[in-house]
């Protein structure tokens, strides 16, 4: 199996990234960008993702916005990832799908993916967006286990440290942005994935 590619932006990108984003994104197969939010409130972060959606969208990338599913149909945005508890990733499912992704992160263990991916959620993200990785097995581990075992697709956000072949998702950050080219870097992992 071949693992698409979720991209995550900087958590500190702003509406002057839109330029960068499109030269990464020009003429590569990215599957999901995920705009981050960082640390922003709420308005800021709004007017970051008007910026970048439509730049993800042009290429053909789902633009999936940051724990902000109120916010989606009005940015016309593609879904949401959704890092709360199994309320709220319950009432993103119900209020957004079926015409929106809804992915489920904040996962630390096996129970915790279990738990999430039986709300109909369209993915299961596995790694940390901030802090320490203080799960229960590492991000790899938890993607193949669960890429393994159940058909709710994987995305492991382990920056290329494992094997990409045992889950439907990689999802990448750093090793993109701090690349000299980051559109080469995204062919080259394209091209290791297939």
């Amino acid at each position: 199996m071949q693992a698409q590619i979720y991209l995550i932006t900087p958590p500190n990108a702003d509406a002057s990234f839109a330029d960068q984003l499109a030269d990464a994104l020009k003429g590569n197969e990215v599957a999901a960008l995920l705009i981050q939010r960082g640390d922003r409130e709420d308005d800021a972060y709004i007017e970051v993702a008007k910026k970048l959606i439509p730049v993800a969208q042009n290429e053909g990338c789902a633009a999936l916005l940051d724990n902000m599913p109120e916010a989606v149909k009005k940015l016309g945005a593609d879904g949401v990832h959704m890092t709360g508890n199994v309320k709220s990733i319950q009432t993103a499912v119900k209020n957004l799908k079926p015409d929106a992704i809804v992915g489920a992160g904040g996962v630390h263990s096996k129970h915790d993916a279990m738990t999430k991916g039986e709300i109909d959620v369209d993915y299961v993200f596995f790694g940390a967006l901030a802090g320490s990785n203080e799960d229960e097995l590492s991000a790899n581990e938890l993607a193949t286990w669960w890429a393994d075992t159940f058909n709710v697709p994987a995305v492991c956000f382990d920056e290329g440290k494992g094997s990409t072949d045992a889950f439907e998702f990689v999802a990448v950050r750093e090793s993109i942005w701090s690349a000299d080219n980051p559109n080469a870097a995204i062919k080259a992992l394209s091209e290791a994935s297939a």
